[in-house]
């Protein structure tokens, strides 16, 4: 009859498991929305809607222009789907890790870096890995010169 109480204790931890992944998963879930917004937006060709998705900093560093020129020459604007295998949210400060798969099947290595401004996220930089340097455009907001990163 001793199993009775370890099944309970055994539940209980399991059910606080639960508990702390659904509230860690949904206090990640921010960024998530705005990074796959952001893609999608890009893939349809509706520059303003992604240019909103980017912070005040990467505003003064980035044109909307220079997000078109990103989106039309990037694999990451033939966005089909993204999985993000970590996600951090530090105070007002965001990253996701994961990557982007496009529609015609490559998958780019992508690092997303969030700061919630006016209580949104928004993306303040972009890094990814391409095997061709010529189709990685600058969209990092810490390099005003343009020069890929």
């Amino acid at each position: 009859m001793r199993m009775k109480p370890f099944i309970i204790m055994m539940t209980g931890f399991a059910a606080m498991g639960v508990i702390v992944f659904l509230v860690a998963f949904g206090m990640t879930s921010g960024p998530v929305t705005v990074a796959d917004d952001f893609f999608a937006d890009l893939r349809d060709g509706d520059f303003a809607a992604a240019y909103e998705h980017l912070s005040e900093e990467f505003h003064g560093n980035t044109a909307v222009a220079e997000l078109q020129a990103f989106a039309q020459e990037s694999a990451l604007a033939r966005y089909a789907d993204a999985t993000w295998w970590h996600r951090s949210v530090s105070g007002d400060e965001g990253t996701l890790d994961g990557e982007v798969e496009t529609r015609d099947g490559e998958y780019v290595p992508v690092t997303m870096y969030f700061l919630r401004e006016n209580g949104a996220w928004k993306i303040y930089q972009i890094d990814w890995e391409s095997e061709d340097p010529v189709a990685k455009p600058a969209v990092n907001s810490e390099d005003p010169t343009g020069a890929p990163s």
